[in-house]
């Protein structure tokens, strides 16, 4: 299959000569925002402080600082993990000698942020309507089948499409051959979900 026909490529394939990224980080910055307000909605504070020993008004400030630091920390790590993403990208593009500037990396992780975040607040806002707590259920994932399961959790629909369009950007942008770009999507997709099984191991 030619890399122009693959969904997203011819659009990638654009940022090396028209980079623009103006609008694109405030549409990220937008649904950044979009999402930790309506995840944060959606999180029971109560049953996460129910084994603090707390009650009273003791428990409700505690309710209140987990609400504020939650819609914070959201939104500022949202922010910080575009920037991160950027590095990353500049860096795995450097490694492999790619002739992308940096300015279209940068349009490119943009655009990456956005497909990806989009999608994700899409689901969040199922969820919200079906009143589902992002902290027992991922419908894209396979703890949709058991409540609470962290490790099902990781499992998750979300993260394919991620390594997806991670590996049309390498294909478009930088100009990968397709079987880098494979290489790369595998280190993701094993990168991401080590980390999340990791994770799911200490909850």
């Amino acid at each position: 299959m030619e890399t122009s026909k693959l969904p997203l490529a011819q659009h990638f394939s654009n940022l090396r000569a028209n980079p623009k990224w103006a609008l694109k980080l405030l549409i990220a910055i937008v649904v950044v925002v979009l999402t930790t307000l309506i995840s944060n909605s959606l999180t029971d504070y109560d049953t996460l402080f129910k084994d603090s020993g707390l009650s009273g008004q003791e428990l409700e400030q505690s309710k209140a600082i987990g609400q504020i630091s939650g819609l914070i920390g959201g939104i500022v790590g949202g922010i910080i993990g575009i920037g991160i993403l950027f590095v990353i990208f500049l860096l795995i593009s450097k490694i492999m000698k790619s002739d992308a500037s940096a300015k279209s990396i940068f349009s490119a992780t943009l655009s990456y942020t956005v497909i990806t975040s989009v999608i994700g607040l899409i689901v969040i806002v199922i969820q919200w309507i079906a009143g589902l707590s992002p902290l027992d259920y991922s419908l894209t994932s396979l703890n949709i089948f058991d409540k609470g399961n962290s490790f099902l959790g990781v499992f998750d629909l979300q993260t394919l499409i991620g390594a997806y369009v991670f590996g049309v950007m390498l294909l478009g942008t930088n100009r990968f051959s397709k079987k880098s770009a494979l290489i790369w999507s595998i280190v993701y997709l094993v990168i991401v979900i080590g980390f999340a099984l990791i994770g799911a191991s200490f909850q």
